[in-house]
């Protein structure tokens, strides 16, 4: 999961529609099952896993078909039937165990409590079972290259590359070009942004492009406004 490719895939779902907390327990369970050597642990059997996961668990069939786009690249029309036999072939090695109780997703998560990826958990209005078409249409995960999706339901405005319903507070570091310690001057464009969340009434740090931090927890200072640095 730490790796940049997966992170991207991740950042496109930011309603954790096919890649929530329990979706991702369920396929290092598969993985388990399967009994995958350390060098099996590949973005193409991921993908398979986290698909079967989504075919046991989630009512809505299309989102997951974006983790075609992912896993096949742009001729994937061509090769979905292939797909689609290797997830059976996993399915087999498995031992057509497929079901994965929620205590047992538990009991992974409980191995590492504080991983960033337990804290992908899906609001209420983006779950429970839907056996008919929803009331509301819920924008499908982005493909890649492209930003994630704008969620009516959500009502947040997601940022370029940021999982935006993710909590992770974030640092920020203020660069000088002055020798004096009590100057900082950090450049306009790496300003950070804040946007209001208007369902839980917190808020959301919006990163500038060029700020970019590896997966993990991270704690927040607010510091009093600096002076201003002399004109030369």
């Amino acid at each position: 999961l730490e790796h940049s490719f997966l992170q991207e895939f991740l950042s496109r779902d930011p309603c954790f529609q096919i890649s929530d907390k329990y979706l991702l327990a369920m396929v290092l369970v598969y993985f388990r099952r399967a009994n995958l050597k350390l060098s099996e642990y590949t973005h193409s059997n991921l993908f398979l896993a986290l698909f079967l996961a989504n075919d046991m668990e989630e009512d809505l069939e299309d989102p997951k078909c974006v983790i075609f786009l992912w896993a096949l690249g742009k001729d994937w029309r061509r090769q979905v039937a292939d797909f689609l036999h290797q997830r059976d072939k996993l399915w087999a090695r498995m031992g057509f165990r497929a079901m994965v109780s929620r205590q047992c997703c538990e009991e992974v998560m409980a191995k590492e409590p504080s991983h960033w990826a337990w804290t992908r958990e899906r609001r209420p209005h983006h779950g429970g079972a839907q056996r008919g078409c929803p009331k509301a249409r819920v924008p499908l995960p982005g493909g890649p290259g492209l930003s994630p999706p704008h969620c009516s339901l959500c009502g947040l405005l997601p940022a370029h590359g940021l999982c935006s319903h993710q909590p992770r507070p974030l640092p920020v570091l203020s660069e000088c070009p002055s020798p004096n310690p009590e100057c900082h001057c950090p450049p306009s464009q790496a300003c950070l942004s804040v946007a209001e969340d208007p369902l839980v009434g917190g808020f959301l740090i919006i990163l500038p492009p060029q700020l970019q931090l590896e997966p993990g927890t991270y704690t927040l200072h607010i510091l009093p406004k600096p002076p201003p640095c002399p004109r030369r």
